[in-house]
C-alpha cells in the first residue's frame, strides 16, 4: 500500500472517495488529512512504456506525436482543416499504436494519416501525399482535374474574378 502525504503538513492521509476518471483510464481519489483537516484530490494513471515506430529498414524509433502533428498541420496549411481535427487524427494513430502492443509500422502511420486527411479535405490529403518519398502521381485520379479548393458561391468571389469570368468548383 502506498502512503500519500498531506501537501500542507506531510502527515499520512486517508482516502475518502474513489471514482473512475478519464473514461476509466485513471482513478480519482479524494483524500483527507486527519492531522490538519486538509482535503485534496489525487489521480492515478497506468503509465505505459514508450510507443515505437518500426521504420522500413527495421530500425525502431520513438513515436513522436509532436512531429506527426506538425507534418499533418503542414499539409493542412491554408486548408479548411482545424487544429482539433488534426489532433483527432494524431490521437487515433497513437491509440492504434498502443492497441498494437506499443509498436506500429511507419507505413501504417502513413495509411492512417492519408485516410484521416481524405475524410477532412482532399487538398490536405494531396499535400501530405506529395511529401511522401514514394508519392504516386496516380493518387490524384480519385480527384477531378483542376483546383482542390473548396467550392465557393459566386457571390463570395471578388468582383475582378467575376468580371474575368472565373469560376470555382
Amino acid at each position: 500500500m502506498c502512503r500519500v502525504e498531506c501537501p500542507s503538513c506531510t502527515a499520512a492521509t486517508r482516502v475518502a472517495e474513489t471514482r473512475s476518471a478519464d473514461g476509466g483510464a485513471a482513478l480519482r481519489r479524494r483524500r483527507h488529512c486527519p492531522s490538519c483537516g486538509e482535503r485534496f484530490t489525487t489521480f492515478e494513471r497506468v503509465e505505459r512504456g514508450p510507443l515505437k515506430v518500426r521504420k522500413r529498414d527495421g530500425q525502431g524509433q520513438r513515436f513522436d506525436r509532436v512531429k506527426l502533428r506538425a507534418a499533418l498541420l503542414g499539409a493542412a496549411h491554408k486548408r479548411p482543416v482545424s487544429a482539433p481535427d488534426v489532433e483527432r487524427i494524431v490521437e487515433r494513430i497513437e491509440a492504434a499504436t498502443a492497441a498494437g502492443g506499443g509498436e506500429i509500422e511507419a507505413e501504417r502511420i502513413v495509411e492512417l494519416c492519408l485516410a484521416g486527411l481524405q475524410e477532412l479535405d482532399g487538398g490536405a490529403y494531396l499535400q501530405y501525399a506529395g511529401t511522401l518519398p514514394d508519392f504516386n502521381p496516380e493518387i490524384t485520379a480519385s480527384f477531378k482535374a483542376g483546383s482542390v479548393r473548396p467550392a465557393r458561391d459566386p457571390a463570395q468571389l471578388p468582383a475582378e474574378a467575376i468580371a474575368r469570368g472565373e469560376e470555382h468548383d
